[in-house]
């Protein structure tokens, strides 16, 4: 029972203090999976979506302390029954959602590691076991009961967070490790077990609160998405050379003219049928059903239009310089910082640099912002869902050259020109 418990230790503080330190990176992305959790199970209450950032932010706070404590043996009955209450809750949902078909991702990893409802409900029942594995044996698991049995779980998750880090590309890993040596350290000078964990727990709740507080007062540490600097955007619209293409199959429908009874037919039943020859029977319709799905593209819907309904997305990609002021939401938007935004609209005009704002606002709207601040741009249509993944700000800005992402901005950190060119 000892190992196993140990092997719940491991497994259960490595996931959440993994899956809480990748959303942390992006709470404002967790808050819109959140949102779109609340609607669709109907909690579309306005006070709830009024904290749903400070929301977002907590619970990604929450799962990095608790993931911490779990590897320490940190106040264990406390944060036994938090882990039983939150897995129990989200494992309710993804399987709704899973069932239901609510959602296609659950954002349990963010836009790191995108899982399918099923994908998420399967991993949330494994650790429902390793967690109840845990509440059942919380009475003994103590901070430093066992100095190499502790050490052996440290070496263990360091191993885990490190291949994590190298995997995403992204030193979290290390900066997560420091907690678990620090309090070692402090340990071994202190002899005090529960100053040690009271260490590492202090630790992380500061590591926390950098994370989320950097992230949404400026851009995510790290971005996931496929509109990340380097990233070109007509490359990730297009599947590479070698993607698999998804498999569809025919179904013929057909009549009978007399009984009225229909048939479905493939390719294979319909030519063994021969029901072509029978004039009591007429076809109805063709449909294509999806047999095997296939590579999907980094960017399916992306598109980018004038008032008029005149796609332009082609030809605004083929720029050789573009500066995009990226509004999701015009009735959201900060305009604190829209006079330094239309500065540098003006400056980057003046070296060749096309500038093109992006909203889903209509054209009134549109026109209405232009004209009370004065900008020097014009807005285009796209998606709002599409531009909140573009950039974590609103209004947000990015430069591309040739379709190829340089440079994305907070709208608190408005770049200079120089800063562009």
């Amino acid at each position: 029972m000892k190992y196993l418990v140990t092997f719940a230790r491991i497994i259960v503080g490595n996931l959440f203090i993994f899956s809480g330190v990748v959303k942390a990176n992006d709470p404002l992305g967790f808050s819109y999976k959140l949102e779109e959790y609340f609607v669709e199970f109907g909690m579309n209450w306005e006070w709830l979506h009024s904290i749903l950032v400070p929301l977002a932010a907590a619970l990604c706070i929450a799962e990095i302390i608790m993931g911490v404590a779990v590897l320490v043996g940190w106040r264990m009955k406390e944060i036994s029954w938090s882990l039983l209450l939150m897995i129990g809750f989200f494992t309710i949902l993804t399987g709704a959602s899973a069932i239901f078909e609510i959602v296609r991702s659950c954002g349990c990893f963010g836009d790191a590691i995108p899982l399918t409802p099923w994908q998420s409900f399967y991993k949330d029942i494994i650790l429902l076991v390793l967690i109840l594995i845990i509440f059942v044996k919380r009475n003994v698991i103590k901070p430093w009961a066992n100095n190499t049995h502790l050490l052996g779980i440290y070496l263990i998750s360091s191993a885990i967070l490190f291949a994590l880090g190298k995997m995403l590309d992204w030193s979290m890993a290390s900066e997560v490790l420091v907690f678990l040596w620090v309090a070692i350290i402090v340990k071994y000078i202190s002899q005090k077990p529960s100053l040690a964990a009271n260490v590492a727990i202090f630790m992380s709740v500061i590591y926390s609160l950098y994370l989320t507080i950097g992230s949404t007062t400026d851009l995510p540490f790290k971005d996931f998405r496929p509109y990340a600097i380097g990233k070109n955007l007509p490359d990730q619209m297009t599947l590479p050379e070698g993607a698999t293409p998804p498999v569809y199959e025919n179904i013929l429908v057909y009549k009978n003219t007399k009984t009225g009874e229909t048939k479905e037919l493939t390719n294979d039943t319909f030519n063994a049928s021969k029901i072509w020859e029978d004039k009591d029977w007429e076809w109805v319709s063709t449909e294509n059903e999806l047999i095997e799905e296939g590579d999907v593209a980094a960017i399916t819907d992306l598109t980018i239009s004038n008032h008029e309904g005149v796609e332009l997305t082609d030809l605004i990609l083929a720029e050789e310089k573009a500066l995009w002021i990226v509004c999701y939401d015009m009735n959201l938007t900060d305009k604190e910082n829209l006079a330094a935004i239309n500065e540098l609209s003006l400056a980057a005009q003046k070296e060749g640099i096309k500038v093109y704002g992006l909203s889903s606002a209509g054209e009134e709207l549109s026109n209405n912002l232009i004209k009370e601040y004065n900008l020097s741009f014009d807005f285009y249509v796209t998606d709002g869902i599409v531009l909140k993944t573009m950039v974590r700000s609103n209004p947000g800005i990015m430069y591309l050259e040739k379709g190829t992402v340089k440079g994305k901005w907070h709208h608190s950190n408005v770049p200079v020109v120089e800063d562009l060119i």
